[in-house]
């Protein structure tokens, strides 16, 4: 009995933890807006559930390669059709509010020491900027910026591109 409950359990597990990540996703966007932009924070949520989404679609996590509970038999139990197209509305619009949200002017709630200083940015030529909304040469610590607001849900992306037949082939580059 034990153990028909714990296969039924552990079949279920993907087909309950997909509504509830995607909700969580869902807000995760609205109470980004409200906030401050705090990089270090943000990117490590958003790195988080991609690893989550990208794991759910392929029924392995993406790196360790250990097969996830409830997809021993294969895909059966991972995401419909209609929670890839929900995630990819939802993929889509993070992406580009994170862009709104990192490009807003003011002070970062923290991450100065991760994302250079209140004062002014060293750039890569050694000169300071005049300070926040300067716009010059990247510091390095800008660019690190950029390629993280870049790699927002890039896992997530290529699966669901992947499984929905609308990825790239490496020939078609």
């Amino acid at each position: 009995m034990y153990a028909q409950w714990t296969a039924e359990l552990t079949r279920r597990t993907a087909s309950l933890q997909i509504p509830y990540l995607l909700n969580i996703a869902g807000e995760f966007t609205t109470w980004l807006v409200s906030f401050p932009p705090s990089p270090t924070g943000t990117f490590s949520v958003f790195k988080k559930l991609d690893h989550c989404f990208a794991s759910l679609l392929v029924g392995f996590d993406i790196e360790t390669k250990e097969t996830l509970p409830g997809f021993e038999n294969g895909l059966r139990g991972g995401m419909s059709r209609t929670d890839m197209v929900r995630c990819k509305s939802l993929v889509e619009q993070s992406r580009v509010l994170v862009v709104e949200v990192m490009n807003r002017p003011g002070d970062t709630e923290d991450d100065e020491d991760d994302y250079g200083t209140e004062d002014g940015d060293v750039t890569e030529t050694g000169d300071e900027t005049d300070g926040p909304g300067q716009v010059g040469i990247w510091a390095e610590d800008d660019e690190r910026l950029h390629m993280d607001v870049a790699r927002v849900y890039e896992n997530t992306l290529v699966q669901l591109g992947e499984t929905l037949g609308e990825g790239i082939a490496v020939g078609d580059i």
